[in-house]
């Protein structure tokens, strides 16, 4: 069916330096698709406003087009499908992969300098003699969302994302754990590209110095899981171990080559928790006067789970006085009330596990 609406952007029209319209190749649903001068595709999105893009990350050319006092979000690509264009507005429309992990910037600039943009872009990584990432260890107080930010960075990378930890690869057969860990990276290698993410790790890579009865049946393990490990890479799997208790993890693994790359996962940073406060609060009557800057402020080193608590309490608080709704005083009474999870102590220990020396 010819297209009958006008374009909204003229033949000639400049989009960036030197590269100009060349024609509309059509219209679908809210979306103009251009031919451009350099021979590339422009992809204008006429009903969606650059403030309310969700995916922000880096996967698209994205850029800002004005036009008589408007500004549409548009994307350069260099070919044209209906398929990629469904992909795109997806992706510009729907919050995913670590657009979704409230907060933890600084946490999520990391990941895509040294894990993502590695793992995307390997030959232009590898150009330089940078290595591309084999395994990560994630560490950190519970409650801060380890596990979450692996399953979005799975789905950040579009990866396949299997999960393991000490319980569901033990057996009480003999050599039976070994023989589960190798069905694990059997599967994620069918399904490659692929992240592994074992929970609890220090449960199944502990300390072999301190190893006591049936030690060479837990050196099994662990050197098997080492065997694997070691050539995940070249498998397009991605290994990640996520644990609260980083001192008690054998060191063989933190060797180069293998989980080399240590990240701590802090608590929620300000922004994250002036976020969670909204969220937790999402669905229940509260007033429109709370400031969420100032529970923010008072709510350093609370855990997602603390402030789930506090929001809850306050609701309880709330329904038990017959009030219409929460407010910032029961809040704040709330906040009073409940005792952060993560002592100075833990976060001093967590520093000095950063500042180890690498093995």
């Amino acid at each position: 069916m010819p297209v009958t609406t006008k374009p909204l952007l003229r033949n000639g029209h400049k989009i960036v330096d030197n590269v100009t319209v060349k024609q509309r190749v059509e219209r679908v649903f809210f979306a103009e698709v251009y031919a451009l001068s350099d021979g590339s595709f422009l992809y204008l999105f006429s009903k969606l406003k650059p403030e309310s893009v969700a995916h922000r990350s880096g996967r698209h050319n994205l850029i800002t087009v004005s036009l008589a006092g408007e500004n549409y979000p548009a994307v350069i690509v260099p070919t044209h499908s209906r398929e990629q264009l469904a992909t795109i507005t997806e992706d510009l429309t729907t919050l995913r992969g670590l657009d979704s992990v409230a907060g933890m910037r600084d946490l999520k600039n990391l990941l895509i300098r040294d894990v993502i943009n590695p793992l995307l872009n390997p030959e232009k990584y590898q150009k330089f003699k940078l290595s591309i990432p084999n395994g990560l260890l994630l560490y950190g107080p519970p409650g801060c969302g380890k596990t979450f930010i692996v399953k979005k960075l799975a789905e950040e990378l579009r990866y396949h994302l299997f999960e393991m930890n000490p319980s569901s690869v033990g057996t009480p057969y003999v050599h039976g754990a070994v023989g589960n860990i190798a069905k694990v990276f059997d599967m994620a290698r069918r399904e490659s590209p692929a992240i592994i993410l074992i929970d609890e790790i220090e449960g199944l890579i502990p300390k072999r110095e301190e190893l006591g009865a049936h030690a060479d049946i837990k050196k099994e393990e662990i050197n098997e899981f080492l065997l694997q490990l070691n050539n995940a890479g070249a498998d397009k799997i991605l290994v990640i171990g996520a644990t609260n208790r980083p001192h008690m993890i054998d060191t063989a693994i933190l060797r180069s080559g293998r989980m080399d790359k240590r990240i701590f996962v802090p608590p929620p940073d300000f922004e994250a928790r002036e976020e969670m406060f909204c969220l937790c609060l999402n669905g229940r009557p509260y007033s429109t006067a709370i400031d969420f800057k100032k529970l923010a402020a008072m709510t350093e080193n609370y855990v997602g789970s603390d402030l789930e608590l506090i929001v809850t309490e306050a609701a309880r608080d709330a329904v038990t006085h017959d009030r219409p709704e929460i407010d910032e005083t029961t809040l704040i009474r709330a906040i009073e009330k409940v005792t952060p999870s993560l002592m100075q102590n833990e976060i001093d220990m967590y520093s000095a596990f950063a500042d180890m020396e690498r093995w």
